[in-house]
């Protein structure tokens, strides 16, 4: 039974010294309740919650002027805000009923915490009743309350009149009076939030803790955190001192300046170095001399820096831009081909860092020129900087003639087809379109280098989330905010307005909680403020797992690609229309035609062959395929790679296999996509056919030959980087399917390359998220050696996603699917697996010897270790699936899995030795090769 604790939320608004009838948004679910809160604090509202820091119910008191008001938004509509109104009003009164000057009565407030609380304190005792009457009454009575979010009316006592009693927090025992009866201190945490610093401090004579709000040092947002212990005090007004010595003041400009260094280490070499091999090509090819570059997010200016000197760590070292394009060059360049001047236009629209912008400049050796020009000259070239304060989204007049549009930590925060309209503008009037530079584009995945399991809270009963699912809230928060977090997004929109990939390289942020540690804390900071909410709404102890990570600090992994794009005239002008270019390429006259495919030779020696497709030979029911992509099996094909198979057929449910031993040499592949470009003359769909794409099981190949109902025409809305996982995917399907996996049972998946991960992502939409939050229900658990694919792990859904040793303590699960093809991790599978459990072997283990230990618990036991294989439909399947069903449900998994975001490398068949000793190594999670059609 999960015991819920209790948080109760005071919403207490003093502003008016008068009870209302309030409408606020509950925090927990963003409904909406209705508090009653008369004057002296009583009238309160209780909502379950999981929120707790100590084993104390939590009270929140929130006195904060405009938080439930927009002042903005009056003073826009009526020209003059609530909090004008009631200086204006108590001065007034000062003046009238006691001759009083503004100044007089600006002194009681400060002195007092307000002016009435400062008359009751100067005034004859006799007066107090009758000028307190007054006061609110000619004070807040004529104040225009139509922009308050939903107060409705100032309570009143039972008889229908006004109270005689006017308490402030100058006298907090009274003023907080009921709440403490019903609250008390000693039992419960009460926490007020306060725009005062003088009420925090009489509040506390009282037992009440503070967090001060005053909207520039702590938001509202961040002091709700703060008591709620999803983030460390800001050193202002600690929460309680005793209790953690530890603060927090989040700065950009402090957050930038460390994450720069992050970055710098952070940024993939190899496309660095291409993307001082592209400019060196333009200078080439202009003939100018002279590199324009725009950075579209400046930040403090890390690029223009990188650009100048170089950074990183020994290991991730960069050198700086200038150098590598003079080495590029080299001395048989002409003059005209040298880079000269560098003209640098840095766009930053957060007014607060341009400071620091600035002084990075001159400790660079620029000097100031005018407000936004700067300029430094060094032996062999100029560089001029324009500091531009200004959101590049609104820039009317963007610099022409570009030879690079920048932006680091940028594009992720974009919606990808709106970026690249903003990319457009600035790629206009340019004889040769610029390269797209977009390093530290977030791909999603945040983690810890090691990893919890889901546990309980001894203290709560609550339950504490798997790092995993933590991270995962916390990239749905991003996402709910606008964030996009898939960068085969921002590909696919640049593809399609023309432009195309070069090259793509891992850029993760490696956190060091002692090395790094403003941007660590900044990292628990975000995950405070944004991912915590989305924990709790989910019904997880987001304070406990808050308290968890920093208890056990470890280093955070953001995973982050860099991407450099080519564009062409198309994607500076109009959109370029896909479904227009050409289906097919043009036949050559010729009727024989050459081809590349590779061929297994023997063990550990894979090669590309040449042989002659004649053409001229194409059966009257087959069809011609130009290869687009084919996929790397990670199975079968490293175990003929590396010799570990059994003679025996390819498969014998393939056609044009099922006759072709698996014996060297040979060539083989089943994962081929690409598009028809002949048909032979009994192909009776040949006129719709020609130009779309297929699938077939045939080899690597840049071109093949195959019967027509041997092909599968992709479905609409499949890529075809996506279409050649589709044997991947119907193999974890039949996993899935042969696990038999019931609403409720937990799985633990032993395995996360290509099919684990796959397996994963089936299993986390089978089953429902809802049931999952609680540790008993459907948790889809993942196992693996390789940091990451624990990172994929997550990002297909895993509930936790954690290293082989930890099963043990996240055991023991209901079902256990293993496909690591790894004897130690089958063994774990089964000593993990819940009496009367369902173990599934999806690895084929080859022509090796497994050594297992069943002793005497297995024995007794009960549980089912079961084999599976994709070729058939098992027999207990059969009276409800075949294969055509099956292969639908597959592609609609395709469509809405989009499996292509697990290629780790694209290579070519020239690199086909390397492609499967990558794979051989565990280095990469899925090769695909690209053909050049």
């Amino acid at each position: 039974m999960n015991a819920l604790k209790t948080l109760t939320l005071v919403i207490y608004y003093t502003v008016y010294a008068s009870g209302w009838i309030v409408k606020s948004p509950s925090l927990q679910h963003g409904a909406s309740c209705i508090l009653h809160v008369p004057r002296g604090g009583d009238g309160i509202v209780e909502t379950p919650s999981n929120f707790d820091d100590d084993d104390a119910p939590l009270v929140i008191i929130i006195d904060v002027d405009n938080c439930i008001y927009s002042e903005q938004e009056l003073l826009s509509s009526v020209g003059e805000g609530i909090e004008s109104q009631i200086v204006r009003n108590t001065h007034l009164f000062g003046l009238l009923h006691f001759n009083l000057t503004s100044e007089d009565c600006d002194e009681l407030y400060r002195q007092y915490g307000s002016t009435i609380e400062g008359l009751r304190h100067t005034i004859p005792s006799h007066l107090v009743e009758e000028t307190m009457r007054k006061f609110y009454s000619e004070v807040y009575d004529p104040i225009d309350f139509g922009c308050l979010l939903g107060i409705l009316s100032p309570d009143v006592e039972e008889d229908g009149s006004l109270p005689s009693v006017y308490p402030t927090k100058s006298s907090p025992q009274q003023y907080y009076q009921q709440i403490l009866e019903r609250h008390s201190p000693e039992s419960k945490r009460i926490i007020l939030l306060d725009d005062s610093l003088y009420n925090i401090r009489q509040a506390s004579t009282v037992g009440i803790h503070g967090i001060h709000v005053n909207g520039k040092d702590r938001t509202l947002e961040e002091g709700l955190a703060e008591a709620l212990g999803h983030i460390l005090p800001n050193g202002d007004t600690p929460l309680d001192p005793t209790l953690s010595p530890n603060v927090y003041k989040f700065s950009d400009v402090k957050y930038l300046g460390t994450k720069n260094k992050v970055d710098a280490n952070a940024i993939d070499t190899t496309v660095w170095f291409l993307l001082a091999q592209e400019l060196s090509l333009r200078l080439q090819r202009t003939k100018n001399g002279t590199l324009r570059v725009v950075d579209l997010g400046a930040g403090m200016l890390s690029m223009l820096e990188l650009f100048m000197n170089g950074g990183g760590d020994r290991e991730r070292l960069k050198p700086d831009m200038f150098s590598l394009i003079h080495k590029n060059l080299g001395s048989s360049g002409t003059s005209d081909e040298q880079l000269t001047e560098l003209e640098y236009f840095a766009y930053e629209s957060n007014i607060n860092l341009l400071n620091g912008c600035k002084e990075k400049l001159r400790k660079m050796g620029f000097r100031e020129v005018t407000g936004s020009k700067w300029q430094a000259l060094r032996s062999d070239m100029k560089v001029t900087v324009h500091l531009l304060t200004k959101d590049f989204q609104n820039e009317e007049y963007p610099p022409e003639s570009l030879d690079l549009i920048m932006g680091c930590c940028f594009a992720d925060l974009f919606e990808p087809d709106q970026l690249v309209l903003s990319l457009r503008r600035f790629a206009h009037k340019s004889s040769y379109p610029p390269l797209v530079y977009l390093p530290i584009t977030f791909a999603g995945n945040t983690r810890f280098s090691s990893t919890h399991p889901i546990v309980q809270n001894e203290k709560n009963n609550g339950l504490v989330p798997s790092d995993t699912t933590a991270f995962q809230m916390y990239a749905r928060s991003l996402m709910t905010h606008g964030h996009n977090l898939d960068p085969s997004r921002i590909v696919n929109a640049i593809h399609n307005f023309g432009g195309s990939l070069i090259a793509k390289g891992s850029s993760d942020w490696v956190i060091h909680p002692q090395s790094n540690q403003y941007l660590w804390e900044t990292m628990m900071y975000f995950l405070g403020l944004s991912g915590a909410s989305e924990i709790t709404k989910n019904g997880f102890d987001a304070a406990g797992w808050i308290r968890r990570s920093r208890r056990d600090a470890r280093t955070i992994i953001a995973s982050n690609v860099d991407l450099l794009f080519h564009l062409t005239h198309s994607f500076s002008t109009e959109k370029c229309d896909m479904t227009s270019i050409a289906s097919g390429a043009e036949r050559d006259n010729s009727s024989k035609l050459e081809v590349e495919e590779i061929q297994f030779v023997s063990p550990y020696n894979v090669t590309r062959v040449h042989k002659e497709l004649d053409l001229s030979n194409l059966g009257p029911d087959q069809i011609e395929v130009e290869s687009l992509y084919s996929l790397v099996s990670s199975g079968t094909e490293l175990k003929i790679f590396k010799g570990t198979f059994e003679s025996a057929s390819l498969d014998v449910n393939i056609k044009g296999m099922a006759d072709e031993a698996m014996e060297y040499p040979l060539a083989y592949g089943y994962s081929l996509v690409g598009r028809v470009v002949a048909c032979g003359s009994n192909v009776a769909d040949a006129a719709t056919l020609i130009g779309k794409n297929v699938f077939t099981f045939s080899p690597h190949s840049s071109r093949v030959v195959v019967d027509r109902d041997a092909a599968q025409i992709v479905p609409d809305g499949v890529e075809a980087e996506d279409a050649i996982f589709m044997p991947s995917v119907e193999t974890a399907l039949s996993l899935v399917h042969d696990a038999h996996v019931r609403l409720g049972e937990n799985v633990a998946v032993y395995g996360q390359g290509l099919i684990g991960l796959l397996v994963t992502a089936i299993l986390s939409m089978h089953l429902s998220s809802t049931i999952s939050s609680s540790r008993q229900f459907c948790s889809v658990t993942a196992f693996d050696a390789l940091d990451d694919r624990l990172v994929m792990s997550s990002s297909m859904g895993a509930t936790s996603a954690l290293q082989p040793q930890t099963a043990g303590v996240a055991g023991p699960f209901d079902v256990c699917i293993e496909v690591s093809g790894n004897p130690r991790a089958l063994q774990s599978a089964i000593d993990n697996t819940s009496n009367n459990g369902r173990i599934i072997v999806g690895s084929w283990y080859g022509n090796a010897d497994v050594a297992l230990k069943l002793g005497i618990d297995f024995h007794r036991s009960h549980k089912t270790i079961q084999t599976s294989q994709v070729s058939t439909i098992p027999s207990t399947m059969t009276g409800l699936w075949n294969k055509d069903r099956r292969f639908a449900l597959t592609w609609a998994l395709v469509r809405s899995l989009k499996p292509s975001r697990l290629i780790s490398k694209r290579m070519t068949l020239t690199d086909v030795q390397e492609a499967y000793e990558l794979l051989d190594g565990g280095k990469e999670i899925a090769i695909c090769f690209k053909y050049n059609t």
